[in-house]
């Protein structure tokens, strides 16, 4: 049996909607991030509960490293949002590893050169590479118990990114206003660890990124109702797609304007079928004489 919806709720408010306990099940920075996706984890318990919706809804993988096992639980809530769970089962026992937020980004981008470190007791793994436009990047890596292993003998990987922001700050005033110097001044794509008043809590796929707001729109997490914000931003070297919690939003967001954010960086891996999928342009590499082969009565 699957996780219903109406496990979530307790009197019309979801079980991520009650206030932090004493002890909870992270950072203050991973429940922002959570709350980047439209659920609020502010305790134990509402963690388990979001856990265990992953681990009994979610679509099952597995990899086999050494004499562990790691099942991967991915629950995909629509819209690309995504819980995910990791377990972790060897001769000593099994135990729920991780339990993370996701956002499955739309576009691709190419990570090369690039290094991959795997922390299987904690079931994670994590992601160091960098861009053709420049950009060095460090992000979680969500899908490693789904994506083929052939992948990891390639010299280049083809991956979507989004940060996922625990904090939004638009820019509301002309671009010439010279109050507005930190807003409407470069892009940019840093590292959180940069700044002296985030560094110390500072892990190494959070970032701090600036720039124009290429596209946005909202979505709504189906199961919580919760409001979110899906944006396309230019940070110079490179372009990301970021994912917030409209109620962190501060400013008025619009089109070509500025924005800055506080982001922690995620990716997946992707199969050559997704990268199709995604394709939305004229094949350039293709031979007109293509296009007759393929044409038939039917069509």
């Amino acid at each position: 049996m699957g996780c219903q919806v109406g496990d979530l709720k307790v009197k019309d408010r979801t079980v991520f909607d009650q206030s932090p306990g004493p002890e909870g099940a992270g950072s203050d920075f991973m429940s922002e991030i959570f709350e980047a996706i439209g659920f609020e984890v502010g305790d134990e318990e509402s963690f388990n509960v979001l856990s265990e919706c992953a681990q009994t809804s979610g679509q099952r993988s597995v990899i086999y490293r050494g004499d562990a096992t790691l099942h991967g639980r991915c629950w995909k809530v629509g819209h690309g949002l995504e819980v995910w769970s990791v377990l972790h089962e060897s001769a000593t026992g099994r135990y729920c590893a991780d339990c993370r937020p996701s956002f499955r980004s739309r576009y691709v981008h190419t990570i090369e050169p690039w290094e991959l470190a795997e922390y299987d007791s904690d079931g994670e793994a994590i992601v160091r590479g960098g861009t053709p436009g420049g950009a060095s990047v460090v992000f979680e890596l969500q899908n490693l118990t789904e994506v083929s292993q052939q992948a990891f003998r390639d010299n280049q990987l083809r991956v979507g990114l989004a940060g996922l922001a625990a904090s939004v700050r638009a820019d509301t005033a002309d671009r010439g206003d010279a109050r507005n110097t930190r807003a409407s001044g470069s892009r940019s794509f840093e590292p959180a660890s940069a700044y002296p008043e985030l560094a110390e809590n500072a892990c190494e796929n959070d970032y701090v990124v600036s720039g124009h707001v290429l596209a946005w729109k909202t979505i709504i997490n189906a199961v919580t109702s919760s409001e979110l914000i899906w944006m396309y931003v230019d940070a110079g070297t490179i372009r990301l797609e970021m994912l917030a919690n409209r109620r962190t939003l501060r400013g008025r967001l619009r089109t070509g304007g500025m924005v800055t954010a506080d982001i922690w960086l995620q990716g997946h891996i992707l199969e050559e079928t997704e990268i199709t999928a995604r394709y939305e342009g004229v094949d350039q590499d293709s031979m007109k004489s293509d296009y007759w082969t393929m044409l038939r009565r039917g069509n």
